[in-house]
């Protein structure tokens, strides 16, 4: 009988904590059960960012190219020549410049930092940067792939990740082991929460247990203004007051399941 049958015992969601949410079949997020309403709360957040990046996206479009009619019209230029340059930027320039790279500045673009969602590098928990973001957006520029993304990303990893080798995180669970591996074996999926033994009961396969939780500054920057935090052992951003957890051993990457 599997843990998620019917049981004396019913597990608490390892994000909310909450028993009576995982009544009903729980979803895997980055390979881990999570109740539902943890699962599409994450999912909306991300596709409510993506709506607002489009958002921004097609208002700087729009002020850019206002502004550059206007300069044409002052310099009196061939309306073929226009077209052929606004052309040039709505498919081309302006994605490249302004799209594509969007969520590599500390790996928020506007909608992520809005919805308080981030985008890491999977391996070592910092932001990516623009040439990352590139590659991770890049498959956005196929027709109806967007679409797609949006089904995909509800179970964490989606198209274009595994070329940034990037993985969206929620600033709020940003430390849990859901965000930053080990919850799960990695061969049979068996739920891991809590095992400090170093072997899963199910298949056997040994994982090296979290010795620590994980410190809640994975960058060393406060999540609330970003002001740099190398070196503070206060627990207390200096800039806005945001208490954080300091470092005091280093926080082991346990690589992400799924």
């Amino acid at each position: 009988r599997t843990m998620w049958g019917r049981s004396m015992t019913q597990p608490a969601c390892p994000l909310c904590q909450k028993t009576k949410t995982m009544r009903r079949t729980p979803k895997r997020l980055y390979g881990t059960p999570v109740c539902r309403k943890c699962y599409y709360r994450f999912a909306s957040r991300r596709q409510l960012a993506y709506l607002v990046d489009w958002i921004a996206f097609y208002i700087a479009s729009f002020m850019i190219g206002i502004t550059l009619v206007i300069m044409f019209e002052a310099l009196q230029m061939a309306w073929s020549t226009q077209n052929a340059i606004l052309l040039s930027l709505d498919w081309v320039i302006l994605p490249l410049m302004l799209f594509l790279p969007k969520d590599g500045i500390y790996g928020y673009s506007p909608g992520k930092f809005i919805c308080r969602v981030r985008v890491v590098h999977r391996e070592t928990f910092n932001p990516i940067g623009p040439i990352a973001s590139l590659k991770r957006n890049l498959i956005l520029l196929i027709p109806f792939s967007p679409l797609v993304v949006a089904f995909l990303l509800q179970k964490g990893y989606r198209v274009g990740d595994g070329w940034a080798k990037s993985k969206v995180i929620w600033l709020k669970y940003q430390s849990h082991p859901v965000f930053t591996g080990g919850l799960t074996c990695e061969q049979c999926e068996y739920d891991l929460t809590g095992n400090t033994t170093g072997m899963c009961p199910e298949c056997g396969t040994t994982f090296t247990p979290p010795l620590a939780p994980p410190v809640a500054v994975i960058d060393h920057t406060c999540v609330q203004c970003m002001y740099n935090l190398t070196g503070n052992t206060t627990g207390s951003c200096p800039e806005c007051g945001t208490s954080f957890a300091p470092p005091t051993v280093p926080m082991r990457a346990i690589p992400p399941t799924g």
